[in-house]
């Protein structure tokens, strides 16, 4: 079944879909090369990926290319787009139509029940900037590093996010770019990277180890 790519950016809810690309390199360079294909022997998924801020799909459509056995959720505060990924066959295996902080409380509350099962890598597009939020990527960002629950030891986070990551002064900003790699944690996007979708932003791609 054949799914086509849709942008249907959203500026007032900062929701710019990840060009095919971007979505790329961000997942080529953390998760193919060290999951092999997701799957355990006998083809059951052993490798679980989250994506919090999924959208129209465009990262969990990279991540299922690269990883076709993994498990991949697929958080989407966004009715709308929520139902979108649901209608594309094989892309998530599970969607979540919440935000990423009450999907957090959510594992928090799974996780003291014994329920939860940790991820192994979140790959994410966070949003840039919220209502009354000018860094709400960084604090996406923090928020997935820092819970308890969330990431198995030794799994991966990538994400996509302004390039003031790594200039920007701010204590947020000071926050993520303290928990990178300072030799292959951050990588600059090319200029216009996201021009495709209507977004005159400079971009980074940047990843981080729990």
């Amino acid at each position: 079944m054949t799914t086509a790519v849709v942008f249907t950016s959203d500026p007032a809810l900062s929701f710019w879909p990840t060009p095919p690309e971007v979505a790329t390199d961000l997942v080529d360079a953390v998760l193919c090369p060290g999951f092999g294909d997701g799957a355990a022997r006998g083809g059951v998924p052993q490798v679980r990926v989250l994506e919090p801020s999924a959208g129209d799909g465009h990262l969990v459509r990279a991540v299922r290319k690269c990883l076709p056995h993994a498990h991949i959720t697929a958080v989407e505060p966004s009715g709308q787009r929520a139902a979108g990924l649901r209608t594309q066959e094989g892309i998530a295996d599970e969607v979540v139509e919440t935000t990423l902080e009450d999907y957090l409380a959510s594992v928090t509350w799974s996780a003291m029940a014994g329920t939860f099962e940790p991820f192994d890598a979140v790959v994410m597009n966070p949003p840039f900037t919220l209502d009354g939020r000018p860094e709400a990527w960084a604090e996406h960002v923090l928020a997935i590093y820092h819970d308890p629950y969330l990431l198995a030891i030794g799994g991966v986070i990538s994400a996509v996010v302004p390039r003031i990551v790594m200039t920007g002064k701010s204590k947020l900003v000071r926050a993520v770019r303290d928990l990178l790699n300072p030799r292959y944690g951050v990588s600059e996007c090319e200029r216009g990277a996201f021009g495709p979708v209507g977004a005159q932003v400079s971009t980074a791609l940047i990843w981080m180890e729990k």
